[in-house]
């Protein structure tokens, strides 16, 4: 009986566990966060975030919770952009989606450099640091609010595989206008009794998503509106010679084949920005089931009823899933 008491008293022990982190506060591993390791607290792995406007779109100034650059307007949208596991802030899609932004629209650009958080070994332990990482960029965030005199509503947070649920921790600790994620990150995610533990509909006033991969990333909605192009898991042009290798290959090197697929989420993303083209017209019922479950919306006119991508929150629809095609190469979209 003492053995039996003494083991439940170590398991809510170790479920009690947390790590505090100064002024971001402090991070237990209680549900929904009870299948990961505690956060390393952000200073402990360095975080950089670098603005970029028209006016310097190629040497960018930096921003802290406490400093605003020069070049900071607060009449302007403010998007930052955060990259996933195992990269960091040199990542050439960050750069190219930087870019495409400042091209279409005058902006100040971040992009989230977390490399000292994301590039770990352990999954677990990069998944777990979203939390911090998003507790620190919510002060960022703030402080252009405070300081800075921007609205809450211009600001927009852009993330990608794990930097999605880094946006999803950024916007429950401040209020954003909103979050995209491209192909948030699936593992520990996935399945996870509640949706708080990553991105999910409560991040920013608006939530958009994009799923590319079935592995990688998550096949769950965690939006507002969620599009599931191709259905979601598998993407035109992603290893087009898979039949030549045997379903028992596929199974043992899922991460393999889905790498491709879950990249395309911000290639899609980028070349939503330079053209409105990914008009969804199927609205669907089931993600599990993508495109059975999915019908012919209407009452949006021809224009489909969503937009996928950067056109996203001009959608007639503002809520709800939806399937739409695309092709193997860019600009991908078929409108």
């Amino acid at each position: 009986m003492f053995q039996i008491v003494a083991l439940l008293a170590l398991a809510h022990f170790s479920r009690a566990a947390e790590i505090c982190c100064g002024n971001l506060g402090c991070f237990n591993d209680g549900a929904p966060f009870d299948q990961m390791p505690l956060p390393d607290c952000a200073s402990s792995f360095g975080l950089r975030y670098t603005m970029y406007t028209r006016s310097n779109q190629n040497s960018g100034q930096a921003v802290t919770d406490t400093s605003i650059p020069s070049v900071f307007s607060p009449s302007r949208r403010t998007v930052f952009m955060a990259h996933g596991w195992n990269s960091d802030g040199t990542s050439s899609w960050l750069h190219t989606m930087k870019n495409t932004l400042l091209n279409k629209e005058d902006v100040n650009a971040v992009i989230v450099d977390w490399g000292g958080g994301a590039q770990v070994l352990n999954y677990a332990q990069a998944a777990s640091n979203t939390r911090t990482t998003g507790a620190y960029t919510a002060r960022v965030f703030a402080n252009l609010a405070s300081s800075g005199g921007s609205a809450t509503s211009r600001f927009w947070c852009i993330g990608h595989s794990l930097g999605s649920h880094v946006c999803g921790h950024t916007g429950m600790r401040t209020s954003l206008g909103r979050v995209t994620g491209m192909d948030p990150a699936g593992p520990l995610f996935e399945n996870n009794p509640s949706k708080l533990v990553g991105l999910n509909p409560s991040s920013a006033s608006f939530v958009d998503v994009i799923h590319t991969a079935e592995d990688l990333g998550t096949e769950r909605d965690i939006g507002h509106l969620d599009f599931y192009p191709a259905g979601g898991r598998h993407q035109p042009g992603c290893f087009v010679k898979e039949s030549e290798f045997s379903e028992e290959f596929w199974d043992s090197n899922k991460e393999l084949r889905d790498s491709c697929s879950h990249s395309r989420a911000y290639e899609f993303m980028i070349e939503s920005i330079k053209s409105d083209c990914f008009r969804a017209t199927q609205q669907c019922s089931n993600y599990d089931n993508i495109p059975g479950s999915c019908s012919t919306c209407s009452g949006c006119g021809s224009l489909g009823c969503a937009f996928m991508g950067y056109a996203a929150d001009s959608s007639c629809d503002r809520s709800g899933m939806y399937y739409l095609t695309v092709t193997g190469s860019a600009p991908y979209c078929t409108n």
